[in-house]
């Protein structure tokens, strides 16, 4: 192991739940009641990667859709908690000289944001953000450019993701990954990941070097 990579979403942040929160508040301002089973749809998807399951199902204008849902999720973004867990973790990384990145589908000023309210703005080696991106998990191609602004090759990368899609994302990149789910993912299909566990503080030195 060469380089660890964090996702943000769900793994520094407890953000799933705003996610789906200011969705389902957008919906109804559109006149939809989702179903239950339908949030899986939006666990850790941006809304351009759902817009076309719902328009398939549902009639309704996804550019009001969007505009409500946006100002929901800036609302709520303040008052997201974060896994300590992680953070500490990261800490920790850092303080032994391990090379991190940060992998995420999220915007560059949101993200910068993020981490100067954590302080952990000066910790990652790279970061890559939406920008740097054509497209999103569960594509490979943001963790690809990861490895690539690195200087490393995929497979000396260990991922620490949330979900199935971003799983999938490390896998077909060529990376490790351990995901640790969260209330909302925890019943997605992680069969992929190398090692699933159930927090952070459960990963130390050892466990990299040896998935």
């Amino acid at each position: 192991m060469k380089a660890v990579i964090f996702d943000r979403d769900g793994v520094i942040l407890d953000s799933e739940s705003i996610n789906i929160d200011s969705a389902i508040k957008a919906f109804k301002g559109v006149g939809i009641t989702i179903q239950e089973e339908e949030k899986g749809w939006i666990v850790g998807r941006h809304p351009e990667d759902y817009k076309k399951l719902f328009l398939e199902k549902y009639d309704f204008s996804y550019e009001e859709f969007r505009k409500i849902q946006r100002k929901t999720f800036n609302e709520l973004m303040g008052s997201v908690p974060l896994f300590d867990e992680a953070i500490s973790l990261i800490k920790k990384l850092h303080e032994m000289k391990i090379t991190l990145a940060l992998t995420t589908s999220s915007t560059l000023q949101n993200t910068s944001e993020l981490l100067e309210n954590t302080n952990l703005e000066n910790i990652f080696d790279v970061i890559v953000t939406f920008e740097d991106c054509e497209k999103r998990k569960p594509d490979p191609e943001s963790y690809i450019i990861t490895a690539k602004k690195l200087n490393l090759n995929p497979e000396d990368c260990v991922v620490i993701e949330d979900s199935a899609i971003g799983v999938e994302a490390a896998k077909n990149a060529g990376m490790k990954c351990i995901v640790i789910p969260n209330e909302y993912t925890k019943n997605q299909n992680l069969s992929k990941a190398d090692l699933i566990i159930d927090s952070a503080d459960k990963i130390d030195i050892n466990l990299l070097n040896n998935i």
